[in-house]
């Protein structure tokens, strides 16, 4: 919306800020790389690949070290500029609908096939429909 002298007015409450939008992109994306490289480390996880490597584990190791404390700063930074728009009940209403269905969808979407996996490798043998039946 432009304002009489032809300029954008400046509402600093809803300005974007694109330098935590990187920052949750790169964190996120170190966290992808974080997780594939559990296939292919010796350190425990659910599933893991037939050839494993020390040579993931020092990457690994130097992102953990501020990798979460980052996405925990960016979120606090989002709450707190989402908090400076509405009210406390409006957040809650709002972060709980976008916070919930994806928590539901993983929960029954895909977590199931994870345990599935997980358990064929370990050595049971079952049909995924059975394993549904018997309650993940």
């Amino acid at each position: 919306m432009e304002s009489k002298s032809g300029q954008f007015p400046i509402n600093p409450t809803h300005v974007r800020r694109y330098d935590l939008d990187w920052l949750r992109v790169i964190a996120f994306g170190i966290l992808i790389f974080y997780h594939v490289g559990m296939f292919f480390n010796y350190w425990e996880w659910h599933v893991k690949n037939n050839v494993l490597t020390h040579a993931v584990e020092w990457p690994m190791r130097f992102s953990s070290q501020w990798r979460m404390s980052l996405l925990f700063m960016i979120s606090g930074a989002g709450v707190y500029f989402a908090l400076g728009n509405r009210g406390a009940a409006a957040f809650l209403g709002e972060r709980f609908v976008r916070i919930f269905v994806p928590l539901a969808f993983g929960m029954f979407v895909i977590v199931p096939p994870q345990i599935f996996f997980e358990r064929l490798t370990q050595g049971q043998t079952y049909d995924y429909g059975g394993f549904l039946q018997n309650g993940v």
